[in-house]
């Protein structure tokens, strides 16, 4: 029988939002709206979801190193973490490097890259240090290297609650219990991506 599981590369040291305790996460998530009306608690929105499961979002991670030359002193060299949401082309610095292990996860649970070609990503790390990196140099621009890029995997719970009061759809950070809200609507947005530069 052919397997349909895959060794990935995930974000986190564990999934710490299980399905016992996810739903005081999405009723956290809900807000003010659902917490202000007394129907609504933990087991209504466990007793309205209409779907729930286990996602892995992929991330390309790059490991990049910032040069900044200062003559006649020796070179300033800084480590960083670019992370691009390989699906709606999101970009930044992690402010602290996170923790990545293997995992065997089965391929229906993992999303489809949208950014899946390493070419394609290398551009909107350069994106980030161009336009993000750079803009902390007033004067000199430093020197950028890409030392490694590769695809980790964000781990998401995805809960669809439907009722008459309450019909949204939840993301829900597997690793911490925060809401992926933002995230989640610039997937379907596509405000993120970057043209391809028209040859001449």
């Amino acid at each position: 029988m052919q397997t349909t599981d895959r060794s990935i590369k995930l974000i986190g040291d564990k999934v710490a939002v299980s399905e016992n305790n996810l739903f005081k996460h999405v009723y956290k998530t809900a807000g003010i709206k659902a917490r202000l009306n007394n129907m609504i608690d933990e087991d209504y929105l466990r007793q309205n979801t209409k779907g729930c499961e286990l996602i892995y979002h992929p991330f390309w991670l790059a490991k990049t190193l910032v040069i900044a030359d200062r003559p006649p002193f020796p070179s300033r060299t800084q480590p960083n973490m670019v992370f691009v949401d390989a699906v709606s082309g999101y970009r930044g610095v992690f402010s602290r490097i996170p923790p990545i292990r293997e995992q065997q996860i089965s391929l229906s649970h993992l999303a489809q890259l949208r950014i899946s070609e390493k070419d394609d990503a290398i551009r909107y790390v350069k994106n980030v240090q161009e336009k993000q990196i750079n803009r902390s140099y007033i004067l000199k621009k430093p020197r950028h290297e890409i030392k490694e890029i590769s695809v980790a995997y964000l781990p998401l719970w995805k809960v669809a609650v439907r009722s008459g009061l309450i019909n949204e759809t939840f993301y829900i950070n597997g690793n911490t219990g925060e809401s992926e809200k933002f995230m989640a609507e610039r997937w379907q947005n596509g405000k993120d991506l970057l043209q391809h530069s028209v040859m001449g």
